[in-house]
């Protein structure tokens, strides 16, 4: 287990940081390191273009790399590869061409139903939708899915009764992103075939954890993402049966992808090259295919290793009964845990967590369906990988152990934790000055704020805050009032004057307690004009926020604004 972490330099460069969101992507060992830059200091000249000698010997390089993949996932031939951005890119484009077949109604394409699982990820799902849309009213075509039940466990007899004679195309995750489980993809091959339809399969978490035989699988298509198997982002994979590439019509147009064009003709080259329009992702392409042998080298040990990890931290996460892990009753799983936590919000674990150098994720993991079947508002999502060890684990859990600790105890009244009459205000005296001005307008909940001398009192205070939030009533919790963001939900009204807001999370609702006892003193067109970030930054507690959509708190801003 040592000898394979060291070969990943992200951990000595970030210790001492705990990575638990490998689902999202991996880090890079040494060897693709430098293979991306070996190519872009020796091998910087364009791919299939020109015949002098570094260009020749560039293209043998990338043409390699596709050999790489398809030796990785057991394709029959090499041509039957394709590169994209990214699995994203791959499923956009297999359903771009299928609803073109679908328009002239060739012979592959059979039946007006695509069935997905709810749990599939967004680019899994919103392809199939578009194409659709993009044949209505001409073709009148269905996406049906299928669920698992309440504690995200499938019962694969469902989904097999739900392939018919409709069914035109059958896409599924190899492994759940959001749920670990590895789907039975030879088996429901069987089914689809058996029905005539097409068996697409999203293989981006699956790639870097188990075997992929796509031969053994029989599936019509298979894709995946370079950054999600030890390999850089910005770069993936496609694979399909010969009868699929054949009839595909190419996705984009341009340079390098045609045979021959004037003005009155044009005659597209065979694939995989008629997929590949425009300069590609040279240097990208070549790491993805270090990243692949690395993977094909290294395969018994990441199994071996992960496999020992997953048992580990089940154990573990079943000591607390406060956990629930979803969809642990599929017998086959890669090494991530979907966790639900009794009485407290995912996003308030996250943010404790992140203080102790912990990454993990939480939200809903790109499937909201999922989510929104399951009636969550998203989990915290361990995924492991096998530089990962048991000690990461034991720091995590005892980590995890005293943020559930922290969010469920027994709160006092707000405004107790002033231990000092000296404000945090900033030294310059510019800032000095504007800090001033913000400071004689706070109200209680703010003023609580400013003798805080450290970051502990100061997150106690925004947990005793929560307690104070003018609370948006339950029927108006609809999308009208939903304020976007990534990793916890937030609604925001203002009615009659006065605004309310709800949360789930503890912290974002201290938060919002703050802004709102200020934005409710404020006349109307004070409001539009007054710096609520520059108001928190006076606090002392910005550093409370995310600068990305995770809180949805920038959001929350602008709006207090209008």
């Amino acid at each position: 287990m040592r000898d394979f972490r060291q070969q990943f330099p992200f951990f000595a460069s970030q210790a001492p940081s705990i990575y638990f969101d490998n689902a999202a992507t991996t880090q890079k060992p040494q060897c693709v390191i430098d293979a991306i830059e070996h190519a872009n200091i020796h091998q910087s000249a364009n791919v299939h273009r020109s015949s002098y000698q570094l260009a020749a010997s560039v293209t043998d390089a990338y043409e390699s790399a596709r050999d790489d993949v398809a030796q990785l996932i057991n394709a029959p031939n090499t041509k039957q590869v394709f590169w994209s951005k990214g699995a994203t890119e791959s499923l956009n484009l297999l359903a771009h061409g299928l609803g073109e077949l679908c328009r002239i109604e060739h012979a592959l394409w059979q039946g007006d139903e695509i069935i997905i699982l709810t749990s599939e990820h967004h680019a899994n799902i919103l392809p199939w939708q578009q194409l659709v849309s993009r044949l209505s009213p001409m073709k009148k075509l269905r996406v049906t899915p299928v669920s698992p039940d309440s504690k995200g466990n499938f019962d694969y007899t469902q989904l097999r009764d739900a392939i018919s004679e409709r069914t035109a195309i059958v896409a599924i995750a190899h492994v759940s992103n959001a749920l670990g489980c590895i789907h039975p993809i030879a088996q429901i091959t069987q089914w689809a075939h058996r029905h005539n339809a097409l068996c697409i399969v999203d293989g981006t978490q699956a790639v870097a954890h188990i075997q992929v035989d796509v031969q053994a699988l029989q599936c019509d298509a298979y894709v995946g993402s370079s950054h999600k198997m030890f390999g850089p982002t910005g770069v993936g994979f496609g694979y399909a049966t010969h009868a699929i590439l054949d009839a595909l019509p190419p996705y984009q147009v341009g340079g390098e992808m045609i045979e021959y064009v004037s003005f009155d003709e044009v005659r597209y080259q065979s694939y995989p090259l008629k997929f590949e329009a425009g300069t590609p992702n040279i240097s990208g392409v070549i790491g993805m295919g270090a990243a692949a042998r690395f993977i094909k080298q290294q395969q018994t040990t990441i199994q071996s290793i992960e496999d020992e990890l997953l048992e580990y931290l089940t154990q573990q996460l079943q000591s607390l009964p406060v956990i629930t892990i979803l969809g642990d009753n599929h017998n086959e799983r890669v090494s991530l845990c979907s966790l639900l936590i009794a009485g407290v919000s995912h996003y308030d674990i996250l943010r404790l967590l992140d203080d102790q150098h912990i990454a993990v994720r939480v939200g809903h993991h790109c499937a909201m369906p999922l989510m929104q079947h399951l009636h969550i508002d998203g989990t915290l999502r361990v995924s492991l990988c096998a530089y990962n060890t048991r000690a990461e684990i034991d720091v995590f859990m005892t980590s995890l152990h005293q943020a559930i600790m922290t969010l469920t105890a027994s709160s006092e009244p707000a405004g107790i934790n002033r231990i000092s009459p000296q404000s945090r205000l900033h030294s310059d005296s510019d800032s000095h000055s504007q800090s001033e001005s913000h400071v004689q307008t706070t109200l209680p909940l703010a003023q609580a704020f400013l003798g805080l001398t450290d970051y502990s009192a100061s997150f106690r205070q925004i947990m005793l805050s929560a307690k104070e939030c003018p609370i948006l009533q339950e029927t108006m919790r609809t999308p009208q009032y939903h304020v976007a963001g990534c990793e916890v939900d937030v609604w925001l009204a203002n009615q009659n004057g006065q605004f309310a807001a709800f949360t789930t999370s503890k912290i974002i609702k201290g938060l919002l307690a703050i802004l709102l006892e200020k934005a409710n003193q404020l006349p109307v067109e004070e409001r539009r004009q007054f710096d609520f970030a520059q108001y928190l930054a006076t606090l002392g507690i910005s550093h409370h926020l995310s600068q990305s959509r995770v809180d949805g708190l920038t959001v929350v801003i602008e709006q207090l604004s209008v």
